[in-house]
């Protein structure tokens, strides 16, 4: 009996069904044969880890975890020593597709820090892998700190006594840009910018009310004090320092300066170098209400044997997986 021409158009249909179906089967058997498993080291959180991993976080890549970790018990208290099963990047990338909506995790925390929405409204406890939005302001009271991470390494840490506002998250499509503004109005902050390869175009600032720092590549210390003096001191790459009065364009270059508004005073330099101010590796200013000092080195070594500063440090390298063992 001969076969009719539907069967055979039937026969190659069903062929290539099953041949995408084997292909699907392989693609999946060899992604999941490239996964990996982590042993938790100590203050290392679910977000964390998927910053360093992935590059990101989003609570739904814990959700996926559970399934191939049914030993962990509690995610948001991960404990020193536990292994984690994880997906591959590719996976990982499948399953949970990347955010076009910028946001701010919380990566490490040692209370007491809280959140707020504005400096008079009601406040909540800040939480590990808590996600914050624009406008959220975190405060960090005595004997606290926190880590804040978001897209394409970018990292900001506060110590005890410090404040910060979300001032504003963008992310661009058109001009493939990734923006993070902030504004500190007391305290100390480590932010740092890791090198990482992505097509866009990687910003951070933090503005105080003395001056705007702007990231290239870089790890720097930024102290503001009570009278509103800043110090900043850069201990990796380049900072962008521009005078507070300006307004920031999105492209971050300023054109049009304004007169900064300061009196005659000790260490003044010319308008100029104020606005147009990059400070290099092992370079500090000291910014305040009568002046700006001119750009100076600092003992970096003595620096580095502070307890805030080599934690900054160690914590940078395990981010970028160069931790020494």
């Amino acid at each position: 009996m001969k076969n009719k021409p539907g069967d055979k158009n039937r026969l190659k249909l069903n062929t290539f069904f099953l041949l995408i179906v084997i292909f699907l089967l392989f693609s999946s058997y060899s992604e999941a044969s490239k996964r990996r498993s982590v042993k938790v080291k100590a203050d290392e959180s679910i977000s964390f880890l998927c910053f360093k991993i992935y590059g990101r976080f989003n609570p739904e890549m814990t959700k996926q975890f559970v399934k191939i970790n049914p030993h962990i018990k509690d995610w948001d208290n991960l404990a020193e020593g536990e292994e984690i099963n994880l997906f591959s990047k590719k996976e990982m990338n499948s399953i949970v597709p990347e955010q076009k909506r910028e946001t701010v995790v919380i990566t490490f925390l040692k209370p007491p820090v809280i959140i707020k929405k504005d400096t008079k409204g009601p406040h909540k406890k800040a939480l590990l892998n808590m996600i914050l939005d624009c406008k959220d302001r975190i405060e960090v009271k005595r004997g606290g700190r926190v880590e804040l991470m978001m897209s394409h390494g970018r990292v900001i840490r506060l110590d005890e006594g410090s404040t910060l506002r979300i001032s504003a998250l963008k992310r661009a499509e058109q001009k493939k840009s990734v923006v993070g503004k902030f504004k500190l109005f007391l305290g100390r902050l480590w932010g740092k910018v890791l090198q990482v390869r992505s097509r866009r175009k990687k910003e951070m600032y933090v503005s105080t009310p003395t001056l705007v720092a702007g990231v290239r590549g870089t790890a720097y210390d930024l102290k503001l004090k009570r009278d509103q003096s800043t110090i900043i001191k850069v201990f990796e790459g380049e900072v962008e320092i521009y005078n507070p009065l300006q307004k920031m364009p999105e492209s971050g270059i300023i054109t049009d300066f304004k007169k900064p508004h300061r009196v005659q005073g000790p260490h003044r330099i010319t308008e100029k170098e104020w606005n147009e101010i990059l400070l290099r590796q092992y370079q500090q200013v000291i910014v305040t209400k009568e002046g700006i000092s001119a750009p100076i080195s600092f003992d970096h070594e003595a620096e580095r044997r502070t307890e805030w500063i080599k934690w900054n440090e160690e914590r940078d390298l395990r981010l970028s997986g160069k931790e020494i063992l």
